[in-house]
């Protein structure tokens, strides 16, 4: 009789114990999970702050290339105009080099520019973060952002 009670003992403590397990379980893996989310959004904010540098690092190495296109687009404009000048003041034929080499650097420098410009307009920023946070939403049924598209833009005026 004594070795029943003792069983039971046993098993009601056994009992006891598996609930506490089957709470600490689900309690650790509630924990695990919102570690690992912790993990990953710590990732994501590193991801986007290198990505932030290097688009940064590209739209200013693209500015600077405007910038200069611009200084020689004036200069440009400085020759072909003194070459103009000299050409209407008397006829002499010394304004005609100036002229064209003024022509072919404004010609040149704009061409630049608008190459260097459309080069800025395909730059998609954040492009890679936002297709890892979808990545990473998606298996959580989590309404993901929007996925950005080379064909959209949120500029007024933009083409399809």
């Amino acid at each position: 009789m004594v070795e029943f009670w003792d069983r039971r003992k046993l098993i009601l403590e056994a009992m006891r114990n598996g609930e506490r397990d089957k709470a600490d379980g689900v309690v650790g893996l509630a924990r695990e999970t919102a570690d690992a989310l912790g993990q990953l959004t710590v990732q994501h904010l590193r991801l986007a702050r290198l990505e932030i540098k290097a688009d940064l690092r590209a739209m200013g190495l693209q500015a600077g290339l405007i910038a200069v296109l611009a200084a020689l687009a004036t200069v440009g404009y400085g020759l072909t105009m003194a070459g103009l000048a000299i050409i209407l003041d008397g006829g002499s034929k010394g304004g005609i080099p100036l002229l064209i080499i003024g022509i072919v650097h404004v010609v040149a420098a704009g061409l630049g520019i608008l190459i260097t410009v459309f080069r800025l307009r395909r730059l998609h920023l954040m492009n890679t973060t936002a297709e890892e946070v979808n990545q990473s939403l998606a298996p959580l049924g989590i309404g993901t952002a929007a996925k950005p598209t080379p064909a959209t833009s949120d500029r007024p005026g933009a083409s399809p």
